[in-house]
């Protein structure tokens, strides 16, 4: 299919695609910084997923790393769109699972777009090998 079949839909689909995989690249913002009256005072992040094509529900992601921490190594607060309460609901984990979720979670992002567009996947093009063997039924 050349570039000139492309639907809007598809333009558009492609662009949020590439920005999802441009806000990958470094560090977001805080959505918020509550302050030290707040009862999680700290920084939190907002993310809303694209909207799912069976549904009419929005699903958001609610991410909070507190100023105030009993433990050594920091709690992260997550709040899933899935949570009895989403964004009230927290679940905490270790600062270092957090991280180890998303490293596993750009890598199966990697590896989903990889399947999906039958192309070299991100990891495989920095080290310059070729992806699974899979990858050789989808050419």
């Amino acid at each position: 299919m050349s570039a000139d079949d492309l639907s809007l839909k598809d333009l558009r689909n492609e662009l949020h695609r590439l920005v999802a995989i441009s806000d990958s690249a470094e560090r977001p913002k805080p959505t918020v910084i509550y302050s030290g009256d707040h009862s999680m005072a700290g920084w939190e992040w907002v993310l809303r997923e694209q909207a799912h094509p069976y549904t009419q529900r929005e699903y958001v992601w609610v991410i909070r790393a507190v100023d105030e921490q009993d433990t050594a190594d920091g709690l992260v607060h997550v709040s899933s769109p899935e949570s009895m309460f989403p964004g009230q609901d927290f679940v905490p984990m270790y600062s270092t699972d957090a991280r180890r979720l998303a490293m596993a979670l750009l890598a199966a992002a990697d590896r989903a777009d990889s399947v999906s567009r039958g192309v070299t996947s991100l990891a495989a093009r920095r080290t310059q090998k070729t992806d699974a063997p899979e990858r050789e039924q989808m050419t």
